[in-house]
C-alpha cells in the first residue's frame, strides 16, 4: 500500500482556480457598468452641464471598465480564499455573524 505524495484535502475538487467564472463574473460586471454608464448618461443630459462628446465617452469607458475590474476581482479572490490551504482563510458559513472563531 503506497501513500499518495500529496494529503487530499476535504475541498480538492474545489482548490483549482477556474477562469471561466471569473470571465462571467467580467460580463456581469460589464453588464452593470453599461447600466450604470446609461443611468449617468441620463443624468448627465438633465443637467445644465456642458461636457465635451469625447469626454463622457471616457467616463462611460471608465465606470464600465471599473465594474468589470471589480467583478473580476471578486470572484477571483472568492476562488482563492475557498482553495487557501489554511483553514482561517476559508469561508466558513456556519458561523453567526458576531461569534467568534476558535
Amino acid at each position: 500500500m503506497s501513500r499518495s505524495p500529496r494529503p487530499h484535502s476535504r475541498n480538492a475538487d474545489t482548490s483549482r482556480f477556474n477562469g471561466f467564472k471569473v470571465l462571467w463574473a467580467a460580463f456581469i460586471g460589464a453588464g452593470i457598468g453599461v447600466v450604470l454608464s446609461i443611468f449617468l448618461n441620463t443624468f448627465i443630459r438633465n443637467t445644465p452641464a456642458d461636457l465635451p462628446t469625447a469626454r463622457l465617452f471616457y467616463l462611460y469607458g471608465v465606470v464600465t471598465l471599473s465594474a468589470v475590474l471589480f467583478g473580476s476581482s471578486i470572484e477571483s479572490m472568492r476562488q482563492l480564499q475557498e482553495s487557501a490551504p489554511e483553514e482561517e482563510y476559508r469561508s466558513n458559513k456556519k458561523t453567526l455573524r458576531g461569534q467568534r472563531r476558535r
